[in-house]
């Protein structure tokens, strides 16, 4: 058997050539591409983290002009501290026996605070019960008065069925295992 050369001429090494060049070219737009993402990843992520410690730090000015208003409201009359505390509470504050609650809200984020207010003398003034991030569009929905509902339907997730919220029974609560428990 004869042994055949394969031979390439003159064109095959610029083919090749070109081939390489193109495949680096694509690779480079490539780079450039994600590296110009990630920029703007960074870049969201340096704003989403401003704004989340702005709303931080508006809570903390807020928790003190309450301790403020607390202090001054324990030293008056200490009897009837809570009442003083209701009735100077400061602006967009509401208070549900001894805590207090209140939002602060920036573009799209919104920071939902609470905290438990201890009587005079007895430890801190105020301990955190709630700090709360979410976004802002989720707290503008009007759930109402779930107890005042009568025709409100509720899809349980996984469950693939509808009910009623109103007329449930007991057979619609989810198991959690507690039937152990109260058989013994």
């Amino acid at each position: 058997m004869k042994k055949q050369k394969i031979a390439f001429g003159p064109g095959a090494a610029s083919l090749m050539l070109i081939a390489v060049v193109l495949a680096l070219s694509v690779l480079t737009v490539l780079t450039m591409i994600s590296a110009r993402n990630d920029e703007a990843l960074s870049q969201r992520s340096v704003e989403t983290r401003q704004e989340v410690y702005g709303l931080f730090a508006r809570a903390e000015r807020s928790l003190a002009k309450l301790d403020a208003v607390v202090a001054a409201a324990g030293k008056e009359n200490p009897a009837e501290w809570l009442q003083a505390v209701r009735e100077r509470l400061p602006e967009g504050m509401r208070m549900e026996n001894d805590q207090v609650f209140w939002e602060e809200q920036a573009e799209d984020r919104m920071l939902e605070c609470a905290v438990r207010l201890n009587a005079p003398g007895e430890g801190p003034r105020t301990v955190w019960t709630l700090h709360r991030l979410g976004e802002a569009d989720i707290w503008e929905n009007d759930f109402g008065n779930w107890d005042e509902a009568d025709d409100t339907e509720m899809t349980w997730w996984g469950a693939g069925e509808d009910i009623d919220a109103a007329e449930g029974t007991e057979d619609d609560a989810l198991d959690f295992g507690d039937d152990e428990e109260e058989a013994e």
